[in-house]
C-alpha cells in the first residue's frame, strides 16, 4: 500500500447536534469525555418555520443555531448519541435535536506510519 493511497472507512456514521449557539464548548466537552473526536466539524446555521408559526411571540425565539458533526463507529453510536444528548442538555424544550445518519462509506487520507499501528493491534 502507498502512503498516498485513500484509506475507506466502513461501519460508521455521522452524529449531527444542532443547537443553540453558545453552547459548542459543553458539546465538545462531552464529546471528548466519551472519546468521540474524531472527524468533528462545526458551524452555525440559520433555521425557520418556528418563528413565524408563533407569530408575536416569535421575537422571543432563537433561530441561529449551531450544529457540530462527529464520526462514530456504527457499534459506539447509541452509546454516543446518549452521552451527547445529556451532555447537551437537549432534554430541555428549544435547546436542539441530535440525529444519527448511517453512512456507507468515508474516504480518508491515513499515514502510512498510523495505518501500520492501527494494522498491528
Amino acid at each position: 500500500m502507498s502512503d498516498n493511497e485513500i484509506t475507506y472507512l466502513t461501519d460508521v456514521a455521522l452524529l449531527s447536534v444542532v443547537f443553540q449557539a453558545g453552547r459548542a464548548e459543553a458539546i465538545l466537552k462531552a464529546a471528548r469525555e466519551i472519546g468521540a473526536t474524531t472527524g468533528a466539524i462545526g458551524y452555525r446555521v440559520n433555521g425557520f418555520g418556528a418563528r413565524e408559526r408563533l407569530g408575536v411571540l416569535g421575537v422571543a425565539v432563537e433561530v441561529e443555531r449551531e450544529v457540530i458533526s462527529i464520526l462514530v463507529a456504527t457499534d459506539q453510536a447509541d452509546a454516543v448519541m446518549d452521552h451527547l444528548y445529556r451532555g447537551a442538555g437537549l432534554d430541555t424544550p428549544g435547546a436542539g435535536y441530535i440525529y444519527l445518519t448511517p453512512l456507507e462509506k468515508v474516504a480518508a487520507y491515513i499515514p502510512k506510519s498510523m495505518r501500520e499501528r492501527l494494522d498491528a493491534n
